[in-house]
């Protein structure tokens, strides 16, 4: 698992990120840094305990990579290539996705909490214990994947699709829901409402 190590700038409380001791609002080499970074993303195909908060990636080819307890928290993915990868035990959260291909990719208890999403497409995706919780997403679509036991509460979803998913204990509590398609999937295994004990 990552190692959060505090920017060494002072008074600073952000995390210092990935071959650097401060956060990227304190990289003074943001350039050289940035060119240093996608090499390496290019260079390897497994990753594990990278810390690239709040890091934009944009125009990048990733497919296939596998990462592995990776910090990626207020990241920004734009029209990024992230076709065949894998995700375990990753962070992700209140980041943003936009026009990107996430397509046949494996998400194991991952947390995507707080994103924004639009025009992104997670077609035939294993996503087994994921939390999306706060996600605001529109013009999605996750078709054909598995999303056991993943979460969406509390969250606006428009004009997203999930055709023919497995929605076993997927939740979407106190989720908006605008224009959805869940043709041929077990929507009714799905929670929509929390559940009350009775008095």
């Amino acid at each position: 698992m990552f190692d959060l190590t505090p920017c060494e700038v002072s008074g600073c409380r952000r995390h210092a990120v990935w071959n650097s001791a401060v956060c990227t609002n304190h990289l003074t080499n943001f350039d050289q840094w940035s060119s240093a970074l996608k090499q390496y993303l290019l260079s390897k195909n497994e990753f594990s305990s990278l810390v690239l908060n709040r890091v934009t990636f944009t125009q990048l080819d990733l497919r296939g990579k596998r990462f592995k307890g990776c910090a990626f928290l207020g990241a920004t993915w734009q029209e990024t290539q992230l076709d065949g990868c894998e995700f375990r035990n990753c962070f992700l959260d209140f980041g943003s996705f936009r026009d990107c291909s996430l397509q046949e990719t494996t998400w194991i208890f991952c947390s995507v909490s707080g994103n924004t999403m639009k025009n992104c497409h997670w077609k035939g995706s294993d996503i087994l214990h994921v939390n999306f919780n706060g996600l605001e997403a529109e013009s999605c679509d996750f078709s054909e994947s598995d999303l056991y036991f993943s979460r969406f509460n509390a969250g606006t979803l428009t004009d997203v699709q999930f055709r023919d998913c497995n929605l076993k204990k997927t939740q979407f509590i106190d989720t908006e829901l605008i224009n959805i398609n869940f043709q041929y999937s077990n929507y009714e295994e799905a929670e929509m409402h929390e559940e009350k004990d009775e008095l």
